[in-house]
């Protein structure tokens, strides 16, 4: 009987139950591994960079970020992240992502050519406006660097992403694009066209980013809804009601575009309008 286990014998019923546990406890293990591992393909290397997925309990998936602004932008692009991982997980679902403060391991800096191109001192200065004190010449510092990365990226081909700004080859970048399709920035984007002034309560909201996509939403669909109002006054012959409502809608246009408060329009105002626009306004009304 001693050797009945090492010759083949049969188990015990504990030795059995413990043997199966083990198993299973084993396949939940890969089970969760898998939307750990498959988190960096599902949400692309951009988002990979800036998170670390931590643990999987049931159908949650807990990822780190670096700081609270991060782990907000990311929570209101959760639903594309779990599409994108159920997509590669197949029946394994994730339900729901939280994302929180953790460590995160910083991006290793991409290689830099052996000359680098001169920095955008006016850019630095603007990136630096609002520090003061003894941080200014540090912040400046490091904004020119930041400007001279971004033009040596310009200048492999990348283009300044038409939302954030960044240098990007991807138009509009990943992050943006994630963001752009975002239902609540949509809906933001809707409010902002008929109240541009509602723009400076959308950070509260939706944070810079968002703002940044609503607002990139709202200038194209108006830029798009003048070009056809400029088009409708031409057709009816210079009719008035058109031209008043084209002038009242490039108000609202140029005060997203500006991030100012909306007033009458002026000469000066009139040359940062689509060509088609400024033409038909400058024309007034027919005589």
């Amino acid at each position: 009987m001693g050797n009945s286990r090492r010759m083949g014998g049969p188990r015990n019923v504990s030795e059995l139950l413990g043997a199966t546990l083990g198993a299973a406890r084993l396949s939940k293990g890969v089970q969760r591994a898998r939307a750990i591992l498959a988190w960096p393909q599902a949400v692309g290397p951009e988002i990979a960079r800036l998170t670390r997925p931590r643990s999987q309990q049931g159908g949650t998936l807990f990822v780190e970020v670096r700081d609270s602004a991060t782990a907000h932008h990311l929570t209101l692009q959760r639903h594309h992240f779990i599409r994108s991982l159920n997509a590669l997980l197949g029946e394994e679902r994730v339900t729901e992502i939280r994302f929180g403060v953790g460590q995160v391991r910083a991006p290793s800096p991409a290689p830099q050519p052996t000359s680098l191109p001169p920095p955008d001192r006016e850019r630095a200065r603007e990136l630096v406006r609002d520090v003061d004190g003894d941080l200014k010449d540090v912040a400046l510092r490091a904004a020119e660097a930041i400007t001279r990365a971004r033009k040596w990226r310009e200048a492999q081909g990348w283009r300044p992403c038409p939302v954030c700004g960044e240098a990007s080859k991807e138009q509009p970048c990943r992050a943006c694009g994630l963001t752009l399709a975002d239902p609540n920035v949509k809906r933001a984007a809707r409010t902002l066209i008929r109240a541009p002034e509602r723009l400076s309560t959308l950070p509260a909201l939706l944070g810079d980013s968002g703002t940044n996509a609503a607002r990139h939403i709202a200038l194209e669909l108006l830029a798009e809804q003048l070009d056809l109002l400029a088009l409708e006054c031409v057709r009816s012959g210079g009719e008035e009601g058109y031209r008043a409502f084209l002038a009242q809608q490039a108000e609202v246009y140029l005060a997203l575009l500006h991030r100012q408060p909306r007033r009458p329009l002026t000469r000066e105002d009139r040359a940062a309008l689509p060509e088609r626009v400024r033409q038909v306004l400058e024309a007034g009304p027919p005589r």
